[in-house]
C-alpha cells in the first residue's frame, strides 16, 4: 500500500515537473513574441513619424506651390484645370512635352518679344506715314494755291471772252438779215427742184413696178428650181383593181402609219415635182416591215395604177418626219372659210411636224429652221401696207428664202399628198383645173377594166408577206 502511494506521488511529481517545463517554455515563447512585437511597434512608430514628416513637408510644399500659382485655388483639381486653361490660352504652338510653367513663361516671353518687335516696326511705319502725309499736305496746299491763281486767270480770260461774244452776237444779228434773204431765195429754188423731181419720181415708180414684176418672175423660176429635187418614197408592188387595193414596198420598219396618203406617178418618174400624178392612194393596213396595203382613192381608167409605179408624199419620208410651216388663208373647198385645221390634221396624221405658223391675225407660233422642208401658203392677206397679217406673210417668205425652204401652195400640197376630200366645191375661178371635172363613179360601183387587163389578171392571188420581206 505504501509502495503504491509513493508511486502515485512520483507520477504526480513527474506530471507537475512536465507542466512546469511546458509553462516555462510557453512563457518564454510569449515573452519573445511580446518583445518582438514591442520592437516592431517602435519601428512602425518611427516609420510613421518619418512618413508624417514627409507628408507635412509635401503639404507645406504643395501649399507653397499653390501660393505661387494662385492663393485662391483650393485643391489640386482646380490647379490642374487652371493650368489647362492657361496652356490653351497662352501656350498655343507649345509641344505637349513642354507644357509646364517654365516653358510657358519662356513661350510667352518669346511671343512678347515678337510683339514688341512688331510694335517697334509699326511705330516706325507710323512715323514714316506721318512724314509722308505731311509732305502730301504740303504738296496739296501748293496745288491749291496754284489752282486759285489759275481760277483768277481764267476769270479774267472769261470776262475778256464775254466781251468778244457780245461783239460776235452783234455781228451775228447783222448776218441774220442777210441769211433770211438768202433763205427765201433758196426756198424758191427748192420748190422748183421739187416740181422737177416729182416727174422723175413718177418715172422711177414705173421702172420699180417693172422690176418688181421681173423679180416675181425670177422668184417663180427659183421656186420651180428648188422643187426639182424631190424623189419618190417607194413603189407599187401589186394592184388589185377588183378590190380597189394596191400593195407598196414600205411598211412599219420605215415608220409608215395607217391613213398616210400618197400620190402615184409613172414608174419612169425620177422627180415627182416635175410630173403629173396619175392617182392617189391611202394606207389601210401595215402588213410587214416593208409592205403595206392601201386603197385606191383616185385613178384614171385611161392610165391605171400599175406595178412599178412610184409613190410620193410631201409629209412622209422613210425613217424620219418631215417639217412644215403654214401661212395665209387655206380655203380647200372654196367656200370662203379657213380650213387650216384640216391641213394640220393631215400633216400630223401622216407623221409630219409643224415648225411655225403665221395666224390669220398675224400672230406667230414656233420657228422655222434648216430642217423645215415646205412652207405651205394659202391666199395672201388683203390688208393695209403695214398690217400685222401682211408683215407676217412677208417675214416668213423672207425667212424661207434665207433657209432654203421650199414654198408650195396648199392645193399643190394636197395634190402631192394624194388627198381627196369627200365633197369638194369646184370653183370656176382662176384656180379651176381640168382634173376637177373628170367623171367619177358613185361609191360601190365597179370600174370597167382597161382592155389590156384580162380576167386572168383579176383572178391572180394577192402576194404574200414573204414575197416582199
Amino acid at each position: 500500500m505504501a509502495a503504491r502511494e509513493n508511486q502515485g506521488l512520483q507520477i504526480a511529481l513527474i506530471i507537475f515537473v512536465m507542466l512546469t517545463i511546458v509553462l516555462i517554455v510557453t512563457t518564454f515563447v510569449f515573452f519573445n513574441s511580446y518583445k518582438e512585437g514591442q520592437e516592431r511597434i517602435k519601428q512602425l512608430e518611427a516609420d510613421n513619424s518619418t512618413k508624417d514628416q514627409a507628408a507635412r513637408t509635401a503639404v507645406e510644399e504643395s501649399s507653397r506651390i499653390k501660393g505661387l500659382f494662385d492663393p485662391k485655388v483650393e485643391n489640386t483639381e482646380a490647379v490642374e484645370e487652371a493650368a489647362k486653361q492657361d496652356f490653351e490660352k497662352y501656350g498655343k504652338g507649345l509641344a505637349e512635352a513642354d507644357q509646364n510653367y517654365r516653358a510657358l513663361v519662356a513661350h510667352v516671353n518669346k511671343e512678347l518679344v515678337t510683339a514688341n518687335n512688331s510694335i517697334t516696326e509699326i511705330t516706325a511705319q507710323k512715323k514714316e506715314l506721318a512724314d509722308k502725309l505731311a509732305a502730301e499736305e504740303a504738296a496739296t496746299k501748293k496745288a491749291i494755291d496754284e489752282y486759285t491763281t489759275t481760277i483768277a486767270q481764267v476769270t479774267q480770260d472769261m470776262q475778256a471772252r464775254q466781251k468778244q461774244f457780245g461783239e460776235f452776237e452783234e455781228q451775228m444779228n447783222q448776218d441774220k438779215g442777210d441769211l433770211s434773204s438768202k433763205f427765201e431765195e433758196t426756198r424758191k429754188r427748192f420748190d422748183e427742184l421739187t416740181q422737177t423731181s416729182s416727174s422723175q419720181i413718177t418715172t422711177l415708180g414705173g421702172q420699180l413696178e417693172k422690176l418688181q414684176r421681173l423679180l416675181e418672175v425670177m422668184n417663180d423660176e427659183k421656186n420651180r428650181v428648188t422643187t426639182a429635187n424631190e424623189v419618190p418614197d417607194g413603189k407599187v408592188n401589186w394592184v388589185n383593181q377588183r378590190s380597189r387595193s394596191v400593195w407598196i414596198n414600205v411598211g412599219s420598219a420605215d415608220g409608215l402609219r395607217r391613213q398616210t396618203a400618197f400620190s402615184i406617178y409613172p414608174d419612169v418618174t425620177a422627180n415627182p415635182a416635175e410630173a403629173e400624178s396619175k392617182g392617189k392612194i391611202e394606207v389601210t393596213h401595215l402588213m410587214g416591215p416593208h409592205m403595206a396595203e392601201a386603197r385606191i382613192v383616185e385613178d384614171d381608167l385611161s392610165d391605171p395604177i400599175m406595178p412599178g409605179d412610184r409613190i410620193f408624199s410631201p409629209t412622209w419620208e422613210p425613217g424620219r418626219a418631215e417639217h412644215f410651216a403654214l401661212v395665209g388663208l387655206m380655203d380647200i373647198d372654196d367656200d370662203g372659210s379657213d380650213d387650216r385645221q384640216m391641213i394640220r390634221n393631215l400633216i400630223v396624221a401622216n407623221g409630219g411636224v409643224i415648225d411655225e405658223e403665221i395666224g390669220l391675225d398675224g400672230t406667230r407660233t414656233g420657228e422655222m429652221s434648216v430642217n423645215t422642208k415646205f412652207l405651205i401658203h394659202g391666199d395672201q392677206p388683203k390688208a393695209e401696207q403695214d398690217s400685222p397679217q401682211l408683215q407676217g406673210w412677208s417675214d416668213i417668205h423672207g425667212e424661207a428664202d434665207t433657209l432654203g425652204v421650199k414654198q408650195i401652195s396648199v392645193h399643190a400640197f394636197l395634190d402631192y399628198m394624194g388627198y381627196e376630200p369627200q365633197e369638194r366645191t369646184v370653183g370656176l375661178g382662176a384656180r379651176s383645173k381640168s382634173a376637177d371635172f373628170k367623171p367619177r363613179l358613185p361609191e360601190g360601183v365597179q370600174r370597167v377594166l382597161p382592155s389590156n387587163l384580162g380576167p386572168q389578171d383579176m383572178r391572180r392571188p394577192a402576194p404574200s408577206r414573204q414575197d416582199y420581206e
